[in-house]
């Protein structure tokens, strides 16, 4: 009988990188490190990217992040699932709010508002 439990080292994993997004919202670092907002994650082969900021960037913008999730071959658009899956993980019942924007062919985007 197969294991349906979550992987508890993706939703961690994906919880460190919105922490680090917000890290770098509360507290913008002098020098951005490469790859700080980017995880792949192999054993779902997918790549997610999450950052936080003010869209429009400005002081009156809503605080929001975006999020980019794709396959690491970028052969198609991550399926709903796959999709729901990374955005319940990284945000809890906040996902529920998540809107989709448009993307490319392979690429599926969103916000969601923080808070």
């Amino acid at each position: 009988m197969a294991d349906h439990a979550p992987d508890l080292s993706v939703d961690s994993q994906l919880r460190d990188l919105r922490h680090r997004a917000d890290e770098d919202f509360v507290a913008p670092p002098v020098a951005h490190e490469t790859g700080r907002h980017t995880l792949e994650l192999e054993e779902m082969g997918m790549r997610v990217s999450i950052t936080r900021a003010r869209y429009p960037n400005r002081a009156d913008g809503v605080d929001q992040y975006a999020v980019t999730i794709s396959q690491l071959r970028l052969e198609h658009a991550p399926e709903e699932a796959q999709t729901w899956r990374i955005l319940m993980a990284a945000f809890g019942e906040a996902a529920a709010q998540a809107r989709e924007r448009p993307g490319g062919p392979a690429v599926r985007m969103f916000r969601v508002p923080a808070g």
